[in-house]
């Protein structure tokens, strides 16, 4: 989950909705000051998180002169979703990007972060037309390997299927703040933290956690799509193992690149240098 520092929005970036042939997503947008835009940056956010992952990053793309739209996915806190479990497989997340990027345009510079990069993934698979390039940002290959890992999602999925999603969030509040790395946040972000936490359709967010189990390696179908491929990572990642983020990189021909002083969440550690190591592989032709 990713911590936001502060709730401020920078100025220039701003909440708006985002119509689709596939319905509304709720989104923070900036636009550059002057010129023409050079193209759009989509971001897709993880696993209980929200577009405020990007907030910081929103602005500093559109300071390089790119529109940045940063999204909630379906049923994640403020874009709606059916309560059906089935509404929330990866192609139905992945054509719901795939929509996101017509109503942009098209040709968008698609960033996933965490399982968003699954998602991101499965929307390039599904139309690699509308997608100049691919981000894989602190995302790996398939589900987690790591059995304590699954074990708890496998915890929080069920939980999530037989508890209010409010009682689940203080069982996970409870546990994660027992570890030893935990750094309490500010009354008015943690406040958020649950009210994101729970805004999320509850099936949402327990299909989402299932995916992070089950989903297939579909990194060399990726690779065979001819869409550019990026893999980038914060020094300290404790997603995915950065050995295994590396040879998703090395199946999709490129160098991953790592983020000094950032964890996973780069985009909020250190948004500056996640901003030019993006701008910089968008130009690289």
């Amino acid at each position: 989950m990713s911590t936001p520092r502060t709730l401020t929005l920078p100025e220039g970036v701003r909440p708006a909705s985002l119509e689709t042939d596939r319905g509304t997503f709720a989104t923070l947008q900036a636009r550059p000051d002057v010129g023409t835009p050079l193209g759009t940056v989509l971001l897709v956010p993880g696993w209980t998180g929200s577009k405020e992952d990007f907030t910081p990053l929103v602005d500093h793309l559109a300071r390089y002169g790119w529109i940045a739209v940063a999204v909630d996915q379906r049923g994640q806190y403020e874009t709606p979703g059916p309560a059906d479990a089935t509404a929330y497989t990866l192609a139905e997340f992945g054509a719901d990007v795939v929509a996101m990027s017509k109503a942009l345009g098209g040709y968008s510079q698609l960033v996933g972060h965490s399982f968003g990069g699954l998602v991101a993934r499965e929307a390039v698979l599904t139309d690699p037309s509308v997608f100049s390039t691919i981000t894989l940002m602190c995302s790996g290959p398939g589900g987690f390997s790591d059995e304590a890992k699954r074990q708890g999602l496998q915890m929080l999925a069920f939980g999530l299927d037989n508890l209010p999603i409010e009682q689940v969030y203080d069982l996970k509040l409870d546990h994660d703040s027992k570890e030893p790395q935990y750094v309490a946040p500010a009354e008015d972000v943690a406040a958020f933290l649950r009210k994101r936490f729970t805004g999320n359709v509850p099936a949402s967010l327990a299909e989402i956690t299932r995916r992070l189990i089950d989903a297939d390696d579909r990194t060399e179908q990726l690779a065979k799509t001819g869409v550019r491929a990026q893999v980038m990572y914060g020094e300290t990642d404790d997603g995915w193992p950065l050995a295994v983020q590396d040879a998703m990189a090395d199946i999709l021909g490129v160098q991953p690149q790592m983020i000094a002083d950032a964890g996973h969440s780069p985009a909020i550690d250190q948004p500056a240098a996640t901003a030019r190591m993006l701008v910089e592989f968008f130009h690289d032709r």
